[in-house]
């Protein structure tokens, strides 16, 4: 951060503006005098995003995060007074995953929708979208430590009121304890352990809220199906191979127990890093039970699990069962070297939209971006998450003067109740104004029906069991469990 006497353009600024006064923004360009600033909230309301309160009592340009430099629009940041009443929220994106790239270009498509249907009382919406993949370019941390300092970088620096991802459960488990306390909302298109439900509030109302949502379901679900589908092919006995974290142990857990309760016998092998899983992928091998089911919050460990087994020769016999991870191009792509195993490879995920609603979005993707959304998974469910977050901020301006994390919270409590109303741009006007009244809404959106459980603030949803087509370039679903 630059001093004051480094900075010119803050001389200018704070020549004419009082930034706060006792932690209130106010800023008034005819005043001579120069006041301090004792919350970067102030500085934030006077001169935009990325402006903190500096140890000198002064509001100041913070640094940059090399992180964190893309935005919508373009100059939300380098240009940050061009955009002063702009409510800005924050994604944390692997923009090293393929996958992650195309969730990252559904929360662009909706705030691009919502732009043009002219933002929330006249004020627009802005994204800063971070990139927490593990990149020596950007510094030495790993994805988990990237998209902590990432998410600080957004609450405490940006000023967000929401934040869009992770999308891995681990990673969002992390952010959201880094969090602590601060007023920011979390909605992850994808982060599925059950190890996240009642993670904030554990009987949540209107007035406290959960300050962690989602647009998926959680693994509870999925577990279920992973056994009654391998009861169904008669299996008995399998060999489980899991990540260390919320995501692997979760699903793992939910998987153990019901499948055991159906008379199935597991042997579980857990890892943490690379040569971990290689050798729990040996020693899987040895073993007698035909199926092995890998569970892993990471598309590339599942290829690389595969593309391992198929160069054991005691993996010419078993059939192996991937998850949701698995159910994208970049896994195929990653995986192609072991195309002779996809005949025997089956997977779960939560099912594919449909409907006219996403048709909808799915024609407005391809057409933005030149990209088919059925190709990657859960981009669905980042365009609604991306909504949520703009419905709640109309809710909390509306009933609370202001657009905070909590009253965004509180907002997304009253979307599944009311008129019907479809998650599409058309319908942003009436779902917004209804919300800023302190009605109600039952949204239909591109993911399906978001029926949030006022015990839970959960969704439900059905479970495709998905294979390979003889292609090796798709996936196609072979049967959908519902609860």
């Amino acid at each position: 951060m630059s001093a004051v006497g480094s900075d010119p353009w803050r001389r200018a600024r704070t020549a004419l503006c009082g930034v706060a006064l006792l932690g209130a923004a106010s800023c008034s360009f005819t005043r001579p005098e120069i006041t301090t600033c004792s919350s970067s909230v102030g500085c934030r309301e006077a001169f935009g995003s990325g402006f903190v309160c500096g140890g000198d009592g002064y509001c100041e340009k913070a640094a940059p995060s090399p992180r964190c430099q893309v935005t919508f629009p373009e100059d939300l940041l380098t240009r940050p007074e061009s955009y002063p009443n702009a409510i800005v929220i924050g994604s944390l994106m692997d923009r090293s995953v393929i996958t992650h790239q195309a969730r990252e270009n559904a929360i662009r498509l909706a705030t691009t929708h919502v732009t043009e249907g002219g933002g929330l009382q006249n004020r627009p919406f802005g994204v800063v979208f971070c990139d927490i993949a593990k990149n020596s370019q950007y510094d030495s941390r790993d994805r988990g430590a990237a998209a902590v300092q990432s998410g600080l970088y957004l609450a405490d620096v940006i000023g967000v009121p929401a934040i869009i991802g992770p999308s891995a459960s681990t990673d969002a488990l992390a952010v959201f304890e880094a969090l602590g306390g601060r007023d920011v909302v979390m909605i992850s298109p994808s982060a599925t352990s059950p190890e996240l439900s009642g993670i904030d509030a554990k009987n949540p109302t209107d007035e406290n809220p959960g300050r962690f949502w989602r647009t998926a379901p959680p693994d509870t679900l999925q577990g279920d199906a992973i056994a009654i589908y391998l009861q169904q092919k008669q299996v008995k006995d399998i060999e489980l191979i899991h990540e260390l974290g919320a995501y692997g142990e979760g699903l793992a857990t939910v998987f153990e127990k019901s499948f055991q309760s159906i008379g199935g016998n597991t042997h579980r092998s857990v890892f943490s890093n690379s040569s971990e899983r290689d050798a729990a992928v040996v020693a899987a091998g040895k073993s007698f039970a035909p199926w092995v089911l890998f569970v892993s919050s990471q598309t590339t460990d599942a290829s690389a699990f595969l593309i391992a087994a198929s160069s054991l020769s005691v993996y010419a016999s078993k059939n192996l069962f991937l998850t949701d991870s698995a159910a994208n191009a970049d896994f195929l792509s990653a995986a192609a070297g072991a195309s002779a195993m996809f005949p025997r490879v089956r997977g779960s995920r939560f099912s594919v939209p449909a409907g006219n609603v996403y048709e909808q979005f799915r024609a407005s993707y391809n057409a933005a971006f030149q990209v088919e959304a059925n190709s990657y998974s859960y981009v669905a469910h980042a365009y609604d998450a991306t909504w949520l977050a703009f419905y709640g901020s109309a809710r909390s301006l509306g009933q609370e003067g202001r657009v905070h994390g909590l009253g965004i919270a509180r907002g997304l409590r009253h979307v599944s109740l009311g008129k019907a109303l479809p998650i599409v741009p058309v319908s942003w006007g009436e779902i917004g104004k209804e919300l800023s009244l302190g009605g109600d809404v039952d949204v239909n959106g591109a993911s399906g029906a978001l029926d949030f459980d006022p015990l839970s603030e959960e969704t439900e949803g059905p479970v495709d069991i998905w294979q390979i087509a003889p292609s090796g370039t798709s996936i196609v679903v072979e049967q959908t469990l519902s609860k």
